[in-house]
């Protein structure tokens, strides 16, 4: 068995796992610990033949997946050091599903916490997860998402050429929910910018604006980012939203895209207002933050290099691993 061994509750497309697991998995690699990650098995049959194999294995990290309490022994028991890594609010249901959208699920906390309690280490993404279950963890480090920001990188001159600026959204389909008050809202703009929207599902432009819909996949989104000049994060304000980790601005900074981004949850500890993106409280609040950086080429460069050199310094992956390494027992390894 590896030494370290991630456990995750999805494939390789999550963006958990793109992040969270398989870049930490690279660079144990790479400093010589013999690492390793597999997706925990679906079925009962499944987690049976696992645990029949599984083998004493000085690390494991349990990503985002609550396992039952006899789950959880085993692991245990077959875990030098059990640690559990979350980066959404897993008891809280999504904003679009009607009357509980964005409230809390019925049982979902008393797992998580279950699950938390019995760990040596819990790994959150934010500070708002990490206070939901620090009264039952033994420890809890707070780790946002890290981005490899030797590989989202601006695309330089490129963007200059493309005529009108680009106002960009990138993310999963079920967060499309978010995007239509606000390009209602930026209607009056839509002369003088381009909409991209980048998703894995479909929507319909408003009239009026120029651009289109951009099927996500893991070789266009770099390329999709580095073309925006603007990148927007609507989000309401609930349970759900404030356990997201803002994943999706640190990706526009990192590109060269300005953030404009709901006021909430931790998007108030990755943008400084003003600075290196704004924070909106409403729709009105996006329309004028997004008009003012469509009519001046000025801020937008000086905010967008501000955005790049925060990402690199506080969310890069390098730092990431000074946090991350003490906590799986891997001191003194290379970063």
């Amino acid at each position: 068995m590896p030494r370290l061994l991630f456990l995750t509750q999805s494939g390789p497309t999550l963006p958990s796992v793109r992040f969270r697991v398989l870049p930490f998995v690279e660079a144990a690699r790479a400093a010589g610990v013999d690492a390793a990650w597999r997706r925990y098995p679906k079925t009962a049959l499944g987690r049976v033949a696992f645990f029949a194999a599984l083998r004493r294995t000085p690390v494991v990290v349990l990503q985002k997946k609550l396992v039952s309490p006899l789950e959880l022994a085993l692991l245990r028991r077959k875990a030098g050091r059990l640690v559990f890594d979350f980066d959404d609010a897993l008891w809280a249901a999504h904003p679009g599903q009607g009357a509980r959208g964005g409230s809390e699920t019925p049982g979902e906390l008393a797992r998580l916490l279950r699950v938390c309690a019995g760990v040596d280490e819990v790994v959150a993404g934010n500070t708002f997860l990490a206070d939901k279950v620090r009264a039952a963890a033994r420890r809890v480090t707070v780790l946002p998402t890290p981005l490899d920001t030797d590989r989202y990188v601006p695309a330089g001159a490129a963007r200059s050429a493309s005529g009108l600026p680009v106002v960009g959204w990138m993310g999963t389909s079920c967060n499309l929910f978010f995007l239509p008050p606000l390009l209602e809202a930026l209607a009056p703009l839509a002369g003088e910018m381009r909409l991209s929207v980048v998703s894995d599902g479909h929507l319909e432009l408003p009239p009026g604006f120029a651009g289109g819909c951009l099927r996500w996949s893991p070789e266009a989104e770099i390329p999709a980012l580095q073309a925006m000049d603007i990148g927007l994060m609507p989000l309401t304000d609930d349970e759900y939203t404030r356990g997201k980790c803002g994943f999706k601005l640190l990706q526009y900074m990192a590109c060269g895209a300005v953030p404009v981004a709901s006021d909430v949850g931790f998007n108030r500890e990755i943008i400084t207002h003003g600075r290196d993106g704004f924070l909106a409280g409403d729709a009105a609040d996006f329309a004028r933050y997004v008009t003012d950086l469509v009519r001046d080429p000025g801020l937008r460069a000086r905010m967008a290099a501000r955005a790049r050199a925060r990402v690199v310094e506080r969310f890069g992956l390098a730092a990431a691993l000074r946090r991350l390494w003490p906590v799986l027992g891997l001191e003194g390894f290379p970063v």
